[in-house]
Formats: structure tokens, sequence, C-alpha cells
């Protein structure tokens, strides 16, 4: 039996599963994780943990490449760079992928074979305007290597927005000190923040804003709207406006909705776009900062909006108001879990689309939703981080027996 620290050889990596390894089958007749891998791969693999029913292993050497691995294009990713994990992997087949993922988590987790729909991407290169980084042992801009403490120069990074990647050259970084980063393709502001106790930057310029609270403008689609430095926001505009439409395609009845809720709403991206139609919006989310920049992000809506910070699992619906129609759930990586649905259950909404982004977590919820009387009717996969193992997901989700 083979043990941490043993050699695999030999060994053909069949396809990916959720957290982005690729799964492999040993002699002994247990499943192989194997980081580094692609999907038709013949690798030499050293194994660094073993149970009964499974092994987990690195890739040491490509013995016999997939039809379907490719030289990473991006310096830094040769640099050592961990954070595009699926570098390696054909540009046309990741979408693919991600999509098998999904169909698998719902069979196995949620034991539903719905079949989902491939979506869309965005550019593979020069999409991300939010990053973290380092300073290297010499103070220059750096990324985490996997795994690791070691670091990675990020200023050749191919998939930083243009904008951004300008402003990296003439940083200086304390060492081992990390630094948020967030550029506006619509504006041209840069918002930075890091914790001053622990060091300083060098370089930025005097239009930088600086801290928590610092605030820049975005625009998504024809909609401009506030993000500090603190609120989280999607990896860019373009994962914004892909987002946007993927909710609006999966929930038509947002156009005549009467009262919409944007639940873990962040700073309003979908209120503000998507439920705009409607005579009333509400926005339930935990984040200070982000209901900071909601209320100014609907404002022009005036008494039409209600912004309200709580945790989605303590909120309940105002029944004062109009009934809520329509429900956008964009939750957290673990998901809505059985707070967050007993949450939204008591809306008795007629559509609820659920926004995820893990596979694992998105089956859970669909699972739940079902025990709760709603059925899945439609779910996109969408590739918000082409190169990475990251994956999207927004599907709909209706009572039971009113299925389209």
């Amino acid at each position: 039996m083979s043990e941490p620290g043993d050699a695999l050889t030999g060994v053909t990596v069949e396809r990916y599963v959720a957290g982005g390894e690729g799964l492999a089958r040993h002699d002994d007749g247990r499943v192989v994780f194997i980081k580094g891998g692609v999907p038709g791969d013949q690798v030499r693999a050293s194994v660094t943990a073993a149970r009964r029913d499974w092994l987990r292993a690195d890739v040491v050497s490509i013995e016999k490449p997939s039809p379907d691995r490719i030289e990473a294009s991006c310096a830094s990713r040769r640099h050592g760079c961990g954070g595009c994990d699926w570098a390696e992997v054909n540009d046309e087949r990741q979408l693919e992928f991600k999509t098998g993922i999904v169909a698998e988590a719902l069979r196995r987790t949620a034991r539903l074979e719905l079949v989902p729909t491939m979506g869309r991407s965005v550019t593979r290169t020069a999409y991300r305007t939010s990053i973290r980084v380092v300073g290297d042992e010499n103070g220059r801009v750096a990324f985490r290597q996997s795994s690791s403490s070691a670091t990675a120069d990020a200023r050749e990074c191919e998939v930083i927005e243009p904008g951004v990647r300008h402003v990296l050259a003439g940083l200086r970084i304390t060492p081992g000190l990390e630094v948020s980063l967030r550029g506006s393709v619509a504006t041209g502001e840069l918002s930075a923040r890091w914790d001053s106790r622990l060091g300083s930057v060098e370089g930025l310029s005097s239009h930088a804003v600086i801290g928590a609270s610092a605030r820049i403008t975005e625009r998504v689609g024809d909609v401009d709207l506030v993000v500090s430095a603190g609120s989280f926001f999607q990896s860019g505009p373009q994962a914004a406006q892909l987002l946007v439409e993927s909710v609006f395609a999966v929930a038509p009845e947002l156009a005549t909705a009467r009262h919409v809720l944007d639940a873990y709403g962040g700073i309003g991206l979908f209120a503000a776009t998507v439920g705009r139609a409607a005579e009333t919006v509400t926005v339930v989310e935990s984040s200070r900062s982000a209901i900071a920049d909601a209320h100014i992000n609907l404002d022009s809506r005036g008494s039409a909006a209600r912004v309200v910070r709580s945790d989605v699992a303590e909120w309940r619906p105002d029944a004062a108001l109009a009934p809520i129609d329509v429900v956008i759930a964009d939750p957290a990586r673990t998901g809505l879990g059985r707070p967050g649905v007993g949450a939204l259950m008591r809306c008795h909404p007629a559509v609820l689309v659920l926004v995820s982004c893990d596979p694992v977590a998105m089956a859970r919820d669909a699972a739940l939703l079902t025990a709760a009387g709603y059925q899945i009717e439609r779910a996109e996969v969408h590739d918000l981080f082409p190169g990475t193992h990251h994956v999207e997901v927004v599907s709909r989700f209706v009572p039971a027996g009113t299925l389209a």
C-alpha cells in the first residue's frame, strides 16, 4: 500500500473534481487526487496523503502529456506564481471541464440529474482589477507561490487589467507585507489597502486613495457603482456584467417584479442593475463597508430602495411591504446553508436565483432548497477566473410543481 513520500508512476488523470484536482486510479483500487495533472495526462506523482479509500499526490513529472495540456503563457506563472492553477489547461476546454465538475456535484451531493448549461467566460487575460500582492525580499511586488511562503514576480502577470498592472512596476513594499489593490476601468482610479502597522508602500500615485474606506467608482453596464476598498466586488467589471446578464436571463420575471430581494447584496450590484425596474428593492448585507456603499449606489431610488444591515439568517421580511416576487442570493463560498435557506423560504418567492462560487456548496444548497419545496429549473456555469479551477454557477429555483 502506497504511503506519503512514495512515488506513483504511469498514473493517468481521468477527469477534474471540485477543488481543481485531477482524479486517477491506483493499482490497488484507491482513488488518487492529483494536484497539477490535466485530464488525459500520464504522470509520475509523489504521494502526500494516504487513507484507506484514497490518496493525494502532487505531479512530479509528465510522462505523457494530455492533448489538452499547454505551456503556460504567463511569465508570472512560469516563475512559480500559484494563482492560476489551470494555466496549463487548454483555454477552449476549461469551461467544459468546469461544467462537468458542477454536474458531478449536483449528481453526487444533491442527487439531481440536471445537466448544467455551459455559459460564458470573461476574457482569458487582462480581466482582474482587484488583486492582492505581497512584498518580496527585495521589496518588489509579488504573488505567493502555491502552498508556500516563497514569492513570484507579479509585474508580468497577464490576468491583471493593464491600468492596474502599470502601477506595479513603481511600487516598493515592505517585505512580507500584503497589499490589496483595486482599479477602476471606468475612471482610472486606484485604491490601496494594507495594515500600516506591518509596513509601508512607496510609489503610489498621488491620485491613489488609501485605506479601507477609500472609494473608487466602477461602471457595470450603464450603472456607476461606488466600491470601497473594504467591500467585496467581483474580479473586475467584466465578471460583474456577465453575472448581471446571467441573473436577468435566468429570471426574466425581474422586468415586471414588484419587490426584489438582493440577499447577501454587498454594494447593491444586483439591486442597482437587474432590480431597478422593481417598485421596491431590498438589500440585506452584513458588511458595514458594503452597506455604506449600497446606500450611495441606491440613493437615486429614494424610498423604493431599502438597505438593511443584517445577517441574512436573522433577517425577516417586512410585512408592511409588498410580497417579495424574486429573490437573488449571492452568498459567500460556504453557500446558504440551512440558516440562509430558512430565511429565504420565509419570503415564499415565485423565483429564487442562486449565485454560487463553489460547486459543492451550490449542490448542498440545491439539496436544501429541494427539501424545502423548491425545484431547480436551470443552472448556468460561467468562468470568471480563466486559468484557475474557480467556477461560478447561476441557478434558478421555483416552487415544486411550477416548472416551466
